[in-house]
């Protein structure tokens, strides 16, 4: 019963923080493109914070400003994929990663495995893949290894979405960790949808 409890309110901090996305997102749509760099690097330097500094005061505002800031990103990363993949395919992608993410929130909830053993190695190969993706940004390689890259960071995210799930129903979340497991239910959805798109993108680019 207290997992259960303690569910609900990660998932209503989970929501809250959608709600702040769509905040952000209408910010977004009305500030010019040059706002995306500064605003990218501050939402980098508070994920940081969140991950490494856990125990500072206003913590949780500070969790709270990433969805926000996430959003007025989210903007620019979707008009991105809407104008090369269509409106159509976007929405699409966004029902199938819903459809996704809460089969895998019932496997991660459901299993009878402890696996918080796999928080160690999942965040040491997300490491790899986010210093792989900075390597790339300076030095371009092949549409296809991009397309590779795409499908290795859905699936950390796959596993780190059963993971996190798992935690909670585990009992590993305490009533202090609930907008930080929000968050990082928050953060699982969002790779995977734009990673899911940009496979498809890559995809398409790779058979054209």
């Amino acid at each position: 019963m207290k997992n259960t409890n303690i569910l609900r309110k990660v998932l209503k901090h989970f929501a809250i923080m959608w709600l702040l996305t769509g905040v952000g997102f209408f910010v977004g749509s009305v500030l010019p493109p040059t706002v995306l760099l500064p605003v990218s690097i501050i939402t980098i330097l508070l994920l940081i914070i969140a991950i490494f500094v856990r125990n500072i005061r206003m913590m949780n505002t500070i969790l709270y400003c990433i969805p926000f800031l996430v959003g007025i990103t989210f903007f620019w990363s979707t008009q991105f994929y809407i104008d090369q993949l269509g409106i159509e395919t976007v929405l699409i992608t966004l029902i199938g990663t819903i459809v996704i993410f809460a089969i895998l929130g019932f496997v991660g909830s459901v299993t009878k495995s402890d696996l918080s053993g796999w928080g160690g190695y999942l965040f040491g190969i997300l490491l790899v893949a986010i210093l792989v993706s900075i390597v790339f940004f300076f030095f371009t390689p092949s549409n296809f290894i991009l397309l590779l890259l795409a499908a290795v960071i859905i699936l950390i995210f796959v596993l780190y979405t059963i993971y996190d799930f798992n935690r909670i129903a585990k009992g590993h979340v305490s009533e202090e960790d609930v907008v930080s497991s929000a968050l990082d239910l928050y953060l699982d959805f969002i790779n995977l949808f734009l990673n899911i798109l940009e496979l498809i993108w890559r995809i398409r680019e790779e058979f054209k």
